[in-house]
Protein backbone atom coordinates (compact mmCIF):
# COMPACT_ATOMS: atom_id res chain seq x y z
CA UNK A 1 0.00 0.00 0.00
CA UNK A 2 2.77 2.42 0.92
CA UNK A 3 4.13 2.26 -2.64
CA UNK A 4 0.91 3.85 -3.90
CA UNK A 5 1.05 6.79 -1.48
CA UNK A 6 1.73 10.26 -2.81
CA UNK A 7 4.29 12.39 -0.97
CA UNK A 8 1.82 13.95 1.47
CA UNK A 9 -0.66 11.08 1.81
CA UNK A 10 -0.98 8.87 4.86
CA UNK A 11 -1.93 5.19 4.86
CA UNK A 12 -5.24 6.18 6.50
CA UNK A 13 -6.01 8.57 3.64
CA UNK A 14 -5.28 5.88 1.07
CA UNK A 15 -7.49 3.36 2.89
CA UNK A 16 -10.32 5.91 3.18
CA UNK A 17 -10.11 6.82 -0.51
CA UNK A 18 -9.95 3.14 -1.46
CA UNK A 19 -12.98 2.28 0.67
CA UNK A 20 -15.02 5.04 -0.96
CA UNK A 21 -13.96 4.01 -4.46
CA UNK A 22 -14.43 0.29 -3.83
CA UNK A 23 -17.88 0.91 -2.35
CA UNK A 24 -18.98 3.03 -5.30
CA UNK A 25 -17.45 0.72 -7.91
CA UNK A 26 -18.91 -2.33 -6.20
CA UNK A 27 -22.38 -0.73 -6.29
CA UNK A 28 -21.94 0.36 -9.92
CA UNK A 29 -20.67 -3.00 -11.19
CA UNK A 30 -23.32 -4.89 -9.22
CA UNK A 31 -26.10 -2.63 -10.56
CA UNK A 32 -24.81 -3.02 -14.12
CA UNK A 33 -24.61 -6.79 -13.91
CA UNK A 34 -28.06 -7.18 -12.36
CA UNK A 35 -30.11 -4.00 -12.85
CA UNK A 36 -33.24 -3.36 -10.78
CA UNK A 37 -35.64 -1.02 -12.56
CA UNK A 38 -37.66 -0.15 -9.46
CA UNK A 39 -34.57 0.78 -7.42
CA UNK A 40 -32.71 2.77 -10.10
CA UNK A 41 -33.45 6.08 -8.41
CA UNK A 42 -32.77 5.09 -4.84
CA UNK A 43 -31.46 7.95 -2.69
CA UNK A 44 -28.61 7.88 -0.21
CA UNK A 45 -31.10 8.14 2.68
CA UNK A 46 -33.05 5.17 1.31
CA UNK A 47 -29.87 3.11 1.06
CA UNK A 48 -28.99 4.10 4.64
CA UNK A 49 -32.48 3.10 5.79
CA UNK A 50 -32.24 -0.28 4.08
CA UNK A 51 -28.83 -0.82 5.69
CA UNK A 52 -30.22 0.20 9.08
CA UNK A 53 -33.18 -2.17 8.70
CA UNK A 54 -30.79 -4.92 7.64
CA UNK A 55 -28.62 -4.44 10.75
CA UNK A 56 -31.68 -4.33 13.01
CA UNK A 57 -33.07 -7.43 11.31
CA UNK A 58 -29.90 -9.25 12.30
CA UNK A 59 -29.95 -8.12 15.94
CA UNK A 60 -33.74 -8.45 16.25
CA UNK A 61 -34.45 -4.94 17.49
CA UNK A 62 -37.69 -3.29 16.33
CA UNK A 63 -37.38 -0.18 14.19
CA UNK A 64 -39.57 2.91 14.55
CA UNK A 65 -39.32 5.92 12.26
CA UNK A 66 -38.50 8.21 15.19
CA UNK A 67 -35.64 5.94 16.29
CA UNK A 68 -34.42 5.50 12.73
CA UNK A 69 -34.37 9.29 12.20
CA UNK A 70 -32.55 9.81 15.49
CA UNK A 71 -29.97 7.11 14.83
CA UNK A 72 -29.28 8.19 11.23
CA UNK A 73 -29.24 11.93 12.06
CA UNK A 74 -32.05 12.84 9.67
CA UNK A 75 -35.26 14.65 10.42
CA UNK A 76 -38.34 12.53 11.11
CA UNK A 77 -39.92 14.12 8.02
CA UNK A 78 -36.97 13.11 5.81
CA UNK A 79 -36.99 9.59 7.27
CA UNK A 80 -40.73 9.30 6.77
CA UNK A 81 -40.50 10.51 3.17
CA UNK A 82 -37.71 8.05 2.35
CA UNK A 83 -39.59 5.21 4.05
CA UNK A 84 -42.75 6.10 2.11
CA UNK A 85 -40.88 5.56 -1.17
CA UNK A 86 -39.60 2.18 0.06
CA UNK A 87 -43.13 1.25 1.14
CA UNK A 88 -44.36 2.27 -2.32
CA UNK A 89 -41.82 -0.05 -3.91
CA UNK A 90 -43.11 -2.84 -1.72
CA UNK A 91 -39.80 -3.55 0.03
CA UNK A 92 -40.63 -2.08 3.47
CA UNK A 93 -43.82 -2.25 5.47
CA UNK A 94 -45.24 -0.39 8.42
CA UNK A 95 -47.01 -2.40 11.11
CA UNK A 96 -48.60 -1.28 14.38
CA UNK A 97 -46.21 -1.32 17.32
CA UNK A 98 -47.65 -3.60 20.02
CA UNK A 99 -45.73 -1.62 22.67
CA UNK A 100 -47.05 1.82 21.62
CA UNK A 101 -50.32 2.10 19.70
CA UNK A 102 -49.33 5.55 18.37
CA UNK A 103 -46.12 4.21 16.79
CA UNK A 104 -45.44 1.95 13.84
CA UNK A 105 -42.64 -0.52 13.28
CA UNK A 106 -40.73 -0.84 10.06
CA UNK A 107 -39.60 -4.11 8.56
CA UNK A 108 -38.87 -5.74 5.25
CA UNK A 109 -41.80 -7.15 3.32
CA UNK A 110 -41.38 -10.61 1.81
CA UNK A 111 -40.38 -8.79 -1.39
CA UNK A 112 -37.85 -6.76 0.62
CA UNK A 113 -36.46 -9.92 2.23
CA UNK A 114 -36.11 -11.44 -1.24
CA UNK A 115 -34.35 -8.28 -2.44
CA UNK A 116 -31.92 -8.43 0.50
CA UNK A 117 -31.29 -12.11 -0.19
CA UNK A 118 -30.66 -11.45 -3.92
CA UNK A 119 -28.32 -8.57 -3.09
CA UNK A 120 -26.40 -10.78 -0.66
CA UNK A 121 -26.10 -13.47 -3.33
CA UNK A 122 -24.94 -10.98 -5.99
CA UNK A 123 -22.45 -9.38 -3.63
CA UNK A 124 -21.10 -12.80 -2.65
CA UNK A 125 -20.78 -13.85 -6.29
CA UNK A 126 -19.05 -10.60 -7.23
CA UNK A 127 -16.64 -10.85 -4.27
CA UNK A 128 -15.89 -14.49 -5.05
CA UNK A 129 -15.16 -13.56 -8.66
CA UNK A 130 -12.71 -10.93 -7.37
CA UNK A 131 -11.03 -13.31 -4.91
CA UNK A 132 -8.78 -14.67 -7.65
CA UNK A 133 -6.97 -11.36 -8.15
CA UNK A 134 -4.87 -11.97 -5.05
CA UNK A 135 -3.52 -15.00 -3.18
CA UNK A 136 -6.21 -16.82 -1.12
CA UNK A 137 -4.43 -16.03 2.16
CA UNK A 138 -4.48 -12.30 1.32
CA UNK A 139 -8.18 -12.42 0.54
CA UNK A 140 -8.87 -14.30 3.79
CA UNK A 141 -6.78 -11.76 5.74
CA UNK A 142 -8.69 -8.93 4.07
CA UNK A 143 -11.95 -10.53 5.20
CA UNK A 144 -10.74 -10.87 8.78
CA UNK A 145 -9.54 -7.26 8.88
CA UNK A 146 -12.80 -6.02 7.37
CA UNK A 147 -14.87 -7.92 9.95
CA UNK A 148 -12.71 -6.58 12.79
CA UNK A 149 -12.99 -2.99 11.51
CA UNK A 150 -16.75 -3.37 11.08
CA UNK A 151 -17.08 -4.64 14.64
CA UNK A 152 -15.13 -1.67 15.97
CA UNK A 153 -17.17 0.79 13.90
CA UNK A 154 -20.42 -0.79 15.11
CA UNK A 155 -19.20 -0.49 18.69
CA UNK A 156 -18.30 3.17 18.21
CA UNK A 157 -21.66 3.86 16.55
CA UNK A 158 -23.50 2.25 19.46
CA UNK A 159 -21.48 4.46 21.85
CA UNK A 160 -22.40 7.56 19.84
CA UNK A 161 -26.09 6.59 19.98
CA UNK A 162 -25.86 6.00 23.74
CA UNK A 163 -24.27 9.45 24.21
CA UNK A 164 -27.00 11.07 22.09
CA UNK A 165 -29.66 9.32 24.16
CA UNK A 166 -28.01 10.43 27.40
CA UNK A 167 -27.87 14.06 26.21
CA UNK A 168 -31.50 13.87 25.15
CA UNK A 169 -32.53 12.47 28.54
CA UNK A 170 -30.46 15.18 30.25
CA UNK A 171 -32.21 17.93 28.28
CA UNK A 172 -35.61 16.50 29.23
CA UNK A 173 -34.61 16.34 32.90
CA UNK A 174 -33.30 19.92 32.77
CA UNK A 175 -36.51 21.13 31.14
CA UNK A 176 -38.62 19.33 33.74
CA UNK A 177 -36.57 20.71 36.64
CA UNK A 178 -37.35 24.30 35.71
CA UNK A 179 -41.12 23.88 35.74
CA UNK A 180 -43.16 25.09 38.67
CA UNK A 181 -46.67 24.06 39.59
Amino acid sequence: MAANLSKNETAGQEVWRSLLLVSDLFRTVSAHEAPRKDLNRITVNQVRILGYLFRRRIDGRPVRIKTLAHDLDVTPAAASQAVERLVGWGVVERTPDPDDRRAVRLSFTPRGEALVHRQEQRATELLESLAGVCPPEDFAAFGRVLVRLMGELESRWESILAEKDARKRGKRADAGAGKTI
